[in-house]
């Protein structure tokens, strides 16, 4: 059962996620838990009675439980309850539940985005750029990656599939800019704008809840990303000659992904010296900039 499922007093029976558990001191002088448990649909109230230490030590943030309770009304507010001396509850294990159904999911169509970048992909002209995307966006474990992870843990776009979206948004806005300015290089700009985020399929991963990787912490999303890029420039090469992928059109394109964070002091190794890169900096900064409202 759904929380939004739970609109009526009686016997209540699903799998949420503990969003919050405190130690409370009922009148009567004995401890209870107070506990928010959560699932996609919405949050709820777990009042567990007499609940002994062993229910706090489970019973942690991010746990999934499968729960039997009685949904009872409170001051007209639907609360779930639950005797603590007895087994109502049982930890989830990994592989038991889908994580989709406990986190924030992409108000956008997963296929709709994918289009935006798809199409943008055909629009790349230049074989060696074509054939670099054709590396991680032909490659279906990795789209499957690309289309999970979160753009951000809290800023913008932090929910299943905002990685993906905010992708889309941000070559939609470069595409709006080569129609403005013709004069700029398409296949290098639509390249990073497609590219710049792609560190952050290997910084953030999804399980309980959204999370840096040890390699995210330590390294960050842009050197990730150069690193991803750069590694399959180089077996391009071993496969078509060094001649195919000259360094002329790697550092170009390696810059638009340093750079695009704009400044230093948000986290930009260098700032933007290309008018590619500055036009993919401020695609970057709008899109994430409009998802906050």
């Amino acid at each position: 059962m759904l929380i939004k499922e739970i609109v009526q007093e009686g016997r209540v029976e699903g799998v949420y996620m503990v969003l919050d558990c405190r130690r409370r001191v009922a009148r009567n002088g004995k401890p209870f838990a107070d506990i928010k448990l959560g699932d996609k649909s919405g949050e709820i109230a777990l009042k567990v009675w007499e609940a002994q230490e062993e229910i706090f030590a489970k019973l942690q943030k991010g746990r999934v439980i499968r729960l039997a309770a009685v949904a009872g009304n409170y001051n007209n507010i639907l609360q779930l309850e639950a005797d603590g001396k007895e087994d109502f509850f049982r930890i989830c294990q990994e592989g038991e539940y889908d994580p989709a159904d406990f986190l924030p999911v992409s108000p956008v169509p997963l296929a709709e985005s994918w289009r935006i970048l798809d199409k943008a992909c055909a629009q790349v002209e230049l074989a060696p750029f074509r054939e670099l995307l054709a590396t991680f966006f032909q490659d279906s474990s990795f789209r499957k990656e690309f289309a999970r992870v979160p753009a951000a843990l809290r800023h913008h776009h932090a929910y299943l599939g905002g990685l993906l979206e905010h992708t889309a948004g941000v070559v939609t806005i470069c595409q709006a800019a080569l129609a403005h300015y013709p004069h700029v290089n398409r296949d290098l700009l639509l390249s990073g704008a497609l590219l710049h985020d792609i560190g952050k399929v290997r910084s953030y991963e999804t399980g309980t809840g959204f999370t840096n990787t040890d390699e995210g912490k330590l390294l960050g999303h842009l050197v990730l990303g150069v690193k991803m890029v750069a590694e399959a420039i180089a077996e391009i090469r071993r496969q078509r000659g060094a001649a195919f992928f000259p360094s002329t059109l790697e550092l170009p394109l390696l810059h638009l992904l340093v750079s695009h964070h704009g400044v230093m002091e948000w986290g930009s190794p260098v700032e933007p010296v290309l008018l590619e890169a500055c036009l993919l900096h401020h695609a970057d900064y709008m899109d994430s900039e409009a998802a906050k409202y």
